[in-house]
């Protein structure tokens, strides 16, 4: 659970006044945060900056996404498993696998230190 300031009045299992604090869930609390009702508390956020910091994904589940995020959250992958999984998953895509983000990919494998090879 999440504490989170309530910014305005609204209706949430309950009415919530404007400087409220209560707890929701994670997924709660960042739906209610990008919606601007609440503000999430800054214990919550440096937890969830912790975790997400170093979120553990599959090279596989990294190429599902648009190109554009694939390439983005590629270049912060320092695991060879990882980018040879992704490269991998890519490629058996066939026809429709994307040149841009084999290229992401090749270019993370490359940047990776020696001590990885």
């Amino acid at each position: 659970m999440v504490e989170v300031t309530a910014l305005t009045s609204f209706e949430h299992h309950g009415t919530r006044i404007r400087g409220a604090n209560f707890e929701v869930s994670q997924q709660h609390a960042s739906l209610l945060s990008a919606r601007g009702l609440v503000k999430i508390s800054a214990v919550a956020e440096s937890a969830a900056s912790a975790s997400a910091a170093s979120p553990v994904v599959s090279g596989a589940a990294l190429v599902r996404q648009k190109p554009e995020k694939a390439i983005a959250a590629l270049a912060a992958v320092t695991d060879r498993a990882t980018l040879e999984d992704a490269r991998s998953a890519e490629i058996a895509k066939g026809a429709k696998a994307r040149e841009a983000v084999l290229g992401a990919i090749d270019a993370a494998l490359a940047a990776l230190p020696a001590s990885q090879e």
